[in-house]
């Protein structure tokens, strides 16, 4: 009788927590089987670290394998390799962001979801995040991009957020994998994976298949920008945001620091014969490249210095993106792109504390407002361009605040990557010891509001009210400021024209750029 009465108690346990699961809707069936989220907050669902796709090192992503037990979507799954090395070390510290340890492996093509309980609207608009890291390192496990708070104040959208490959994983640039039909780059591939998987699955979680835009920072608004080219007629995305970062950026501006398209294959041989495969480009050595433990080539790349970065392929990345543009042969669909005010300052910054150690206060701002422009500014105004004049729905903003708690140092102004925290509401996630201002706050709303709009309906939403933010092609006032210092909690607008008012001389701003030498992390 005592057995029995355990077993029931038991099983009447069980069946509480699994009704509490269901009505809170924790429990969803996916084409690959069923998976198991928590409550991030009490109005907020959370599943973390689902398989999106599988892939052996160096391999095309493939649809991920179907599970007869369920998984448990409670933990961030393992991130791809990082290339960590010590600029990249120094931007996160300098960020705020941190750069603490998370698990690695190959085993990373894993995404997280944010999205309503089921009390609250379903069916809603989704926004599918891509980090930066200039393609050597990220990963979507960053407290920044925790989607929870953006979930929670709002009504009618999901986050989703990605892990993709990078560095020597994600574009490796091996002459065994050369192809005039396959592209190298892989972690542009997993995007594409990504974003297949999420329209497939989104449903089940509560989101809208059919309302999907993607959005990025830096390298990974690259990606958004790539996507687009690479894409000119897809069905599934249905906007696109682009923060500090295009494909223009990474095709126009010849600075190898930045930059990809490097047909040279030596970088390739040079790890594989410090890792013990030979320097020669055979089957064998890339049989042997593949069986490397992964941090011994992450070692092996930061030791050497050597980038590996997305190529121009003709597949992926064109080299006549111009052409295309002035073509319209691109995606067309919604476009809300901009930058921040002083993109450059963390990267001047940055390039002077690992040089000499000492940062120069009358130089650095006349650097880093050269570097922005050439790197940033002129590149979002040319990507606007080519929507506006293709007769897409465009909007511009450029990020203007600055707020003590985002990073360490008060002489960063608004630097690249510093609009993260308040995009998402994780201003409390930066490593900097102030608190969140009014002001902060006030604006994180007002930013999230706006692409929250935008992803609801992105040829419309912005231009109605509440906001009735003018298009790129009204002239006037069509660029929006956000957290100027008149409106700090808002928007106040100015032209276009003049935030782009040296992009007349962009020659001149290269020469001056490539004579810097800044390294840039996109």
């Amino acid at each position: 009788m005592t057995r029995l009465i355990s077993f029931l108690v038991a099983a009447s346990s069980l069946l509480a927590f699994v009704r509490a699961q269901d009505i809170n809707g924790l429990t969803v069936q996916t084409q690959q089987g069923t998976v198991i989220g928590s409550l991030a907050l009490p109005t907020v669902r959370r599943f973390l670290g689902l398989p999106y796709a599988t892939a052996g090192r160096w391999q095309l992503p493939a649809s991920p394998s179907t599970r007869s037990t369920a998984l448990n979507a409670t933990q961030f799954g393992d991130s791809c390799t990082q290339k960590l090395d010590s600029s990249s070390v120094e931007f996160l510290t300098l960020s705020g962001a941190g750069a603490a340890p998370v698990p690695e492996s190959d085993n990373c093509l894993n995404l997280n979801i944010w999205t309503p309980i089921i009390g609250r609207k379903q069916g809603t608009a989704v926004l599918l995040w891509i980090f930066g890291g200039s393609f050597q390192f990220g990963t979507s496990n960053f407290a920044a991009y925790d989607g929870a708070n953006f979930v929670r104040d709002h009504d009618d959208i999901t986050i989703v957020t990605i892990n993709y490959r990078t560095n020597i994983f994600g574009q490796p640039n091996a002459p065994q994998l050369v192809s005039s039909t396959q592209t190298q780059n892989f972690g542009l591939l997993d995007i594409e994976a990504a974003i297949r998987w999420v329209h497939s699955n989104i449903a089940v979680f509560g989101g809208d298949p059919e309302r999907i835009t993607i959005f990025g920072q830096s390298a990974g608004s690259a990606a958004v920008d790539a996507y687009a080219y690479s894409h000119p007629s897809d069905t599934i995305v249905k906007g696109i945001i682009t923060q500090s970062g295009t494909l223009d950026l990474l095709t126009s501006i010849p600075i190898a620091r930045i930059g990809v398209d490097d047909p040279d294959t030596g970088a390739w041989n040079q790890i594989a014969n410090t890792v013990g495969c030979g320097s020669s480009a055979t089957p064998g050595q890339l049989t042997c490249m593949r069986a490397v433990d992964a941090h011994t080539l992450e070692q092996a790349t930061i030791d050497s210095g050597t980038t590996f970065a997305p190529i121009v392929d003709d597949i992926t990345i064109f080299s006549d993106v111009r052409q295309r543009a002035a073509d319209g042969n691109f995606l067309h669909v919604p476009m809300l792109g901009g930058t921040t005010a002083q993109e450059a300052d963390i990267f001047v910054v940055a390039e002077e504390l690992l040089t000499t150690g000492i940062v120069i206060p009358v130089v650095t701002p006349e650097v880093s407002d050269i570097v922005t422009k050439v790197a940033f500014t002129c590149p979002a105004s040319t990507a606007a361009s080519d929507r506006s004049q293709a007769g897409v729905p465009t909007w511009r903003y450029q990020y203007q605040a600055v707020f003590p708690d985002i990073s360490q140092r008060s002489d960063l102004r608004a630097y690249h990557s510093s609009d993260i925290p308040v995009v998402f509401a994780t201003y409390n996630a930066s490593t900097a010891s102030a608190g969140p201002t009014a002001s902060e706050i006030a604006l994180s709303r007002f930013v999230q509001t706006a692409w929250v709009t935008f992803a609801r309906d992105p040829a419309n939403g912005l231009g109605s009210a509440p906001f009735s933010w003018p298009k790129v092609n009204n002239g006037g006032n069509n660029a929006v400021l956000l957290g100027n210092s008149a409106n700090p909690g808002g928007a106040t607008f100015t032209s276009s024209s003049t935030l782009d008012s040296d992009c007349g001389t962009i020659d001149t701003l290269v020469a001056l750029y490539n004579l810097l030498g800044i390294n840039v992390s996109l």
